[in-house]
C-alpha cells in the first residue's frame, strides 16, 4: 500500500471515529453535551485536527443526518428488490424505520431535529419530497392508486407524516425504557394507512 492511499485509510478512520464519537457521546448524554472539544478529548486529538473533518458541529450534524438518510434508503431499495406487493413493502419499509429509532435513536434525533439536534434539514425534507417518483415508496403508493402523479405526491407527503411524525412524537414523549411498547400502535397506525389506499 502506497502512502497516498495508507494516508487516505487514515483520514476515514478519523472521519468514521469522530462521527462515530459524536453518536455516543449523545446517546449517553444528549446532543447538547456533544462538542468538537469534546470529541476530541475523547478520541485523542487535538480540536484543530477535527476541524480539518469538520469546519463546526453544525456541519458535522449534518453528515450525521445525511447518513441516516442514506441508510434508511439503502434499506428501502433492499426491500424494493425483495417483494412485489407495494403494500408488503410499505409495511417492511415500517419495520425498518421502528427498528432505525430504536437501534439509532441520536441519528433520528438530528434527522428530525430533536432533543437539542439542530441543524438545517429543510433542504434535506425538500430533497427527500422532491424524489416522488424516483422514490420506492412514492413508486408502491403509485401502484395502489395508480392515479394522477400530484395525487400520487399528496399521499407520499401524507405517508411521510404518518410514519415519521410518528415516530418523532414517540421520541420525544416517550421514556427511552418504555419506547418499544409504541411499536403495536406505530405498525397498525401504517397497517391501517396501507389498507385505506385499497
Amino acid at each position: 500500500m502506497g502512502i497516498f492511499e495508507r494516508r487516505e485509510r487514515i483520514r476515514k478512520q478519523v472521519r468514521a471515529d469522530i462521527l462515530k464519537t459524536a453518536r455516543d457521546i449523545a446517546r449517553e448524554e444528549g446532543w447538547q453535551a456533544v462538542s468538537i472539544r469534546k470529541i476530541a478529548d475523547v478520541i485523542e486529538y487535538s480540536p484543530p485536527i477535527l476541524y480539518e473533518y469538520f469546519d463546526n458541529k453544525d456541519k458535522l450534524l449534518e453528515t450525521i443526518r445525511d447518513e441516516g438518510f442514506a441508510y434508511l434508503h439503502e434499506e428501502l431499495l433492499k426491500i424494493k428488490n425483495l417483494y412485489r406487493s407495494p403494500e408488503k413493502i410499505i409495511i417492511e419499509f415500517a419495520q425498518v424505520q421502528w427498528r432505525f429509532l430504536l437501534e439509532q435513536t441520536e441519528v433520528f434525533q438530528v434527522m428530525f431535529n430533536l432533543n437539542g439536534a439542530l441543524c438545517q434539514s429543510q433542504k434535506a425534507y425538500q430533497i427527500e419530497f422532491s424524489m416522488l417518483n424516483n422514490h420506492p415508496i412514492w413508486e408502491a403508493l403509485a401502484m395502489i392508486r395508480p392515479r394522477s402523479a400530484d395525487a400520487v405526491s399528496k399521499t407520499f407527503y401524507e405517508w411521510w407524516c404518518l410514519t415519521y411524525g410518528f415516530l418523532a412524537m414517540s421520541v420525544v414523549t416517550q421514556p427511552k425504557a418504555t419506547l418499544t411498547n409504541m411499536e403495536p400502535s406505530f405498525m397498525e397506525s401504517v397497517r391501517r394507512f396501507s389498507r385505506a389506499l385499497a
